[in-house]
């Protein structure tokens, strides 16, 4: 069965700081779930950065559904920017708006607000946030913030997921309830690229993209 290629990058030269020359061929169909590995400075956020479009190289080509996207290409960019969930590690959130609103706002800004509520409710029961809804951010532990990243990056139901090592601050029980949720979404549709230092939680259903080679 063919799949549906989401987006191919071809013959892409990325200089990572003036240091290391990152040579990229790679496609990505609907379904995959790929994880990106390599040593440190090796690459993996700027390949992140690459796939969540927030720039576009100058030597190469980026396919999106087989559409070639340039510096003209803006609406194709924010089309495919709304099918994404992205979840960076020191993702800013709004330290004076509490959990709920933080979320609420990519709800807004999509114009996703149809059933908000419940919604919400499922995110919070997954993430174990119902205690601190409306708790203003600051007052947030690095792992609460964490959970709060997460569940604004999935609160619109994405089908392009983008993570840069999403277990970063939290404890074992909270990463293996991400770990299953990835798995699951994954199972029901959601394309899936993401870098992870316990690969091994993963290897079973992934392809793995090595940068050290």
């Amino acid at each position: 069965m063919h799949k549906e290629e989401i987006f191919n990058l071809e013959n892409i030269s990325i200089s990572i700081e003036n240091r290391v020359s990152l040579d990229i061929n790679l496609k990505v169909n609907r379904g995959d779930f790929i994880i990106i590995k390599g040593n440190n400075a090796s690459g993996k956020s700027i390949l992140l950065k690459l796939l969540y479009l927030k720039f576009l190289p100058e030597k190469g080509s980026v396919f999106f559904t087989g559409k070639r996207l340039n510096g003209s290409s803006k609406k194709d960019v924010q089309k495919f920017r709304k099918r994404l969930g992205v979840i960076l590690q020191n993702d800013f959130l709004i330290p004076f708006l509490n959990v709920f609103q933080n979320i609420e706002i990519a709800c807004q800004i999509q114009k996703k607000t149809q059933n908000i509520d419940s919604r919400m409710n499922e995110i919070f029961n997954w993430l174990s946030l119902e205690n601190i809804k409306y708790e203003k951010i600051k007052n947030l532990s690095d792992s609460q913030k964490q959970k709060v990243v997460i569940a604004r990056a999935l609160i619109n139901n994405p089908s392009v997921i983008i993570a840069d090592q999403p277990e970063s601050f939290l404890d074992v029980e909270s990463r293996k309830k991400i770990f299953f949720l990835f798995k699951s979404l994954n199972q029901l549709g959601s394309t899936i690229i993401m870098t992870t230092s316990e690969l091994s939680e993963y290897d079973e259903q992934c392809r793995i993209i090595s940068l050290d080679k």
